[in-house]
Order: C-alpha cells, then structure tokens, then sequence
C-alpha cells in the first residue's frame, strides 16, 4: 500500500507561497522591468491569488524590495557554497573575485538595476535600496574576513574590499549596456591585483617602492 507524502503544516505552506512570490518578482524585474512589474503580474508569475499576494505584500514596492533581499540572500549562500567546495589549495583570493563575478554578472543583477533605476526618483525607495544594498556588501565583507582572516588584519582592508565590488559592479553594467568594450580584460586585472600579498598592496598605497608583483620581494633600497 502506497504511503502518503507527510501533509504540509501552514507555515511551511506560508513560506512556500511567500518565496514563490519573490522569486516571480525578481524574474519579472529581470524580463520586463520595474515599470511593467505589477502585484497582479507577479501573482500570476507564481501561481497564487491576488488575494494571497496582497496577504504577504500590500505593495508593489515591499514586493520587489523584499525580492531583492531575498536574492541577495542567496547570492551570499552561493558565494560562500561555491568558495567552500572548491579544494583548499585553489581558495584564493583570485577564486573569491572570480565567483563573485559569477555571480554579480548573472541576470539577477539586472534586477537589481531595475530597481536603482526606479530609486533614482523615489526617495522612499532609494533610503530602502542603498540599505539592503549596504546589508548585501557587508554580508560578502564579512564572509571574506572569516575566509580570509590575514586580510582581514591588514588597515586598508575595506578598502580593497569596496574597490572589488565598485569594479565589478561597473563591470557588470559595462556588460549590459555594452559600455567600455568587453569585460574580460577588466575581471583579470582584478584578478590580477587579488594575487598580490596584502602588505605589498600596503607599501603600494604609502609610496613605498616595491615590486607589485611579486608577492615576497622585500622593497628596494634605491640605488646610489
């Protein structure tokens, strides 16, 4: 005899519904837009009542907000799961930026466009987006210090750490828009700069004379 499947409880029901919905919204940013994105679109994307939507988002606004966090989680789980099945040999920093690439050049970035486009004249909004924005980096930041204890020791390491993600960011919308030629060039310079030893990235930005790449050299006395 045939054994049923465990009946759902309500809150697992709930969650099901409510991740539906947000992932309908971020697949409606990403192929029509923000301004063709409606609570009845992204009802119909997943499959639910308009009655159920408005029950988990009144607005179109705490829609798409909240389905950007939700991708942005799970960007974070990606990187860090990605990172972690790699072999410990091959988890560098140079591995770190390519799956953070990965991952900031896929379609879901154009979602988020979408909505920094729409925050760009909708003060409520904007406040919103640069916070979760903020919450997202400070995830990845947060994530290289424990995976990377040594640079989190090193002065300038935030610095170096919004650098990546400002050029990467740059990169991914050069790559939508067709901006600045290919993007290729660009990731391997960063790639290249994730290769060098921190403190010589330190005695680069004091001045100090030293080979950039070479990850031991000991900076040189200048000849006489």
């Amino acid at each position: 005899m045939p054994t049923s499947s465990p009946r759902r409880t309500q809150a697992q029901r709930t969650a099901e519904t409510r991740e539906r919905l947000l992932d309908a919204a971020v697949d409606s940013l990403i192929e029509i837009g923000y301004a063709a994105t409606s609570t009845t679109e992204v009802a119909r994307r997943a499959g639910v009542s308009r009655g159920a939507q408005s029950h988990h988002f009144p607005t179109k606004a705490e829609l798409v907000v909240a389905a950007i966090e939700h991708l942005f989680t799970a960007q974070a789980r990606s990187f860090r799961a990605a990172f972690e099945a790699l072999p410990k040999t091959q988890r560098t920093l140079n591995s770190a930026v390519d799956i953070l690439w990965e991952i900031i050049s896929g379609p879901g970035y154009s979602a988020l466009l979408e909505l920094i486009v729409a925050a760009r004249t909708d003060a409520e909004l904007s406040v919103v987006v640069q916070g979760i924005a903020a919450s997202f980096e400070q995830t990845i930041r947060d994530l290289l210090a424990e995976l990377f204890p040594d640079l989190a020791e090193v002065p300038f390491a935030a610095d170096l750490v919004g650098f990546a993600f400002s050029l990467l960011q740059g990169a991914a919308v050069s790559d939508i828009v067709g901006f600045f030629g290919p993007t290729n060039r660009t990731i391997g310079l960063l790639r290249a700069l994730a290769t060098i030893e921190p403190t010589a990235l330190e005695l680069m930005l004091s001045g100090t004379p030293t080979n950039p790449l070479s990850a031991t050299a000991d900076p040189k006395e200048p000849s006489e």
